[in-house]
């Protein structure tokens, strides 16, 4: 099968690396992104991916299907370039597919935010579980039917939360396996990253422009740091792209009803014509 990263062009020109942040989801990362885009650089992050739409979230499953489920090749340096090749910082990313990005930029120099294993579980939870248990409740899991990017988002969510809280779902047996899961993913990236490569901050000890710029060498800016990564402005980016699955959906199924009148009422006029010539019985 013909992954979606082999119909991309080889490009003809990739971006250095500055940074590749390997935190997982829900560790202040969306405020690592809007910083380094106020900084001047141009990150890679799952904002990007909503951004772009259906052939992101298909390379982007794809990727995590061959790291974790060892569905198919990992990706390497052929495939990255093509994916990264117009930024300068991936953020997030590594987290589906660790041990393949650390292979491809050996010498890059790396960042994890790392946060209390247990606050970690309860966002995850209250965000992308929440968000993930709407595409497959009703009416959401029929009007994604109708939209390709959240079909495939519905894809890629149920498989990545299946496999972090060991199938157990928003239940308390799954909050125990995203906190072990998630303490075993920080344990890979310090066992795996040399120290002297890794710069590793606990958001609960603080995570501003102090921590940031001097890992980049940039002069620290004026101004607050742009997100306070809350449940709210997380459910506030997946919403447009919920409001635009439930607009197709709804006229998807409206397209759907008025066809199946349609053709009822065909059906009938036909069924009556038909009767009106039939003989009557002697």
């Amino acid at each position: 099968m013909t992954r979606e990263i082999d119909t991309f062009p080889t490009p003809t020109h990739v971006k250095p690396k500055k940074l590749i942040v390997l935190s997982a989801p829900r560790t202040g990362t969306h405020g690592l992104y809007l910083a380094l885009k106020q900084l001047g650089f141009k990150p890679y992050h799952m904002a990007e991916v909503l951004a772009t739409g259906t052939s992101a979230i298909k390379v982007l499953t794809q990727g995590m299907n061959a790291e974790w489920f060892h569905e198919g090749s990992p990706y390497g340096k052929a495939e990255y370039d093509k994916w990264f090749a117009d930024y300068d910082v991936i953020i997030e990313m590594p987290f589906f597919m660790l041990r393949s990005v650390l292979k491809t930029y050996p010498d890059a120099k790396f960042l994890l935010t790392e946060r209390d294993p247990d606050k970690w579980a309860k966002s995850v939870l209250n965000t992308i579980g929440k968000a993930n248990e709407r595409f497959h409740k009703f009416p959401m899991s029929v009007f994604k039917e109708f939209d390709n990017f959240a079909f495939n988002m519905g894809v890629f969510g149920s498989r990545m939360m299946n496999y972090v809280t060991n199938g157990h779902g928003l239940s308390d047996e799954g909050h125990k396996a995203l906190v072990e899961n998630y303490k075993a993913y920080i344990a890979d990236v310090k066992r795996l990253v040399p120290p002297e490569k890794l710069k590793v901050v606990k958001l609960e000890d603080g995570f501003g422009w102090k921590e940031l710029c001097p890992v980049l060498n940039v002069p620290i800016p004026d101004g607050p740091w742009p997100s306070l990564n809350t449940p709210e402005e997380f459910h506030g980016i997946v919403a447009p792209k919920m409001k635009t699955a439930a607009t197709k959906g709804m006229a998807g199924v409206s397209t759907i009803v008025a066809v199946t009148a349609v053709t009822g009422w065909i059906f009938r006029r036909s069924l009556m014509t038909i009767l009106t010539k039939l003989p009557l019985g002697s």
